[in-house]
């Protein structure tokens, strides 16, 4: 039985004058899956999250089909997407730097128990899931390191209730045992039943906790498949994971 993607995308293009910053037939997330878009500075992955928000920067010429559990979301704003389930966390944003924990996450309203599909997370569940921001969260957004944020940002997130979230480069600027613990914890919202898009240019990371990894060069898929089989893929193993490929 052919199961439908919680979130798909078909014929997705984004023009800047004749200029194609993103030309992809087709990509879909399944229930619970995580699903990672790797690729080098200028791929095109920022494009595709924002493009599946609908939300972009200098008004492109943007087409193609974006479905969210079967209902097409193409003509909707991107508010109207966020309100359906649909959730970015842009680079290093997502967070009220004047307000404190607290107050970032008091900001995030609930979602209702009975909304089909999405998971009802409340403060003391997010501070579950991130103990570090129950310890700060008297400490303003601003007074937070890097990783803290993006904690915060994602827990925010997480209060909204998402469908599906999409991830723009939730490792920059972090040590390498915050990105560790950052990806490990969105592993472990997939294995309780979240399904993401995470866009991540640390290759080795991000290898090691999806299920799909999507290889994006120039706008377009290049590769695609499981993890496990994408690390013996050539240009993966030589030009991301530092391997020699002879």
């Amino acid at each position: 039985m052919t199961i439908r993607p919680v979130l798909e995308a078909t014929d997705l293009k984004v023009a800047y004058g004749g200029n194609v910053a993103l030309d992809l037939s087709h990509i879909a997330v399944r229930e619970r899956e995580l699903v990672g878009v790797v690729g080098a500075n200028g791929a095109g992955k920022s494009t595709l999250v924002n493009a599946l928000l609908g939300w972009s920067r200098g008004a492109p010429k943007v087409s193609g089909k974006v479905m969210l559990d079967g209902r097409d979301m193409s003509a909707l704003p991107p508010h109207e997407r966020v309100r359906s389930g649909l959730l970015l966390i842009p680079e290093g944003k997502l967070v009220f730097t004047q307000m404190s924990v607290e107050e970032n996450l008091a900001t995030s309203v609930d979602v209702p128990h009975d909304v089909q599909g999405r998971r009802h997370y409340s403060v003391d569940d997010v501070y579950a899931l991130f103990p570090r921001l129950y310890e700060r969260r008297h400490h303003l957004g601003s007074q937070l390191s890097g990783g803290e944020r993006q904690m915060l940002g994602i827990a925010r997130a997480l209060r909204l209730g998402p469908r599906a979230l999409l991830l723009d480069e939730p490792s920059i600027g972090l040590a390498p045992r915050l990105v560790s613990t950052v990806l490990e914890t969105v592993r472990s919202l997939v294995d309780s039943g979240l399904t993401v898009l995470l866009v991540e240019q640390n290759v080795r990371a991000a290898i090691e906790v999806v299920d799909r990894l999507v290889l994006l060069e120039r706008g377009r898929i290049i590769a695609e498949g499981p993890a496990s089989e994408m690390r013996d893929n050539p240009r993966i193993a030589e030009a991301y994971l530092g391997a020699h490929v002879a």
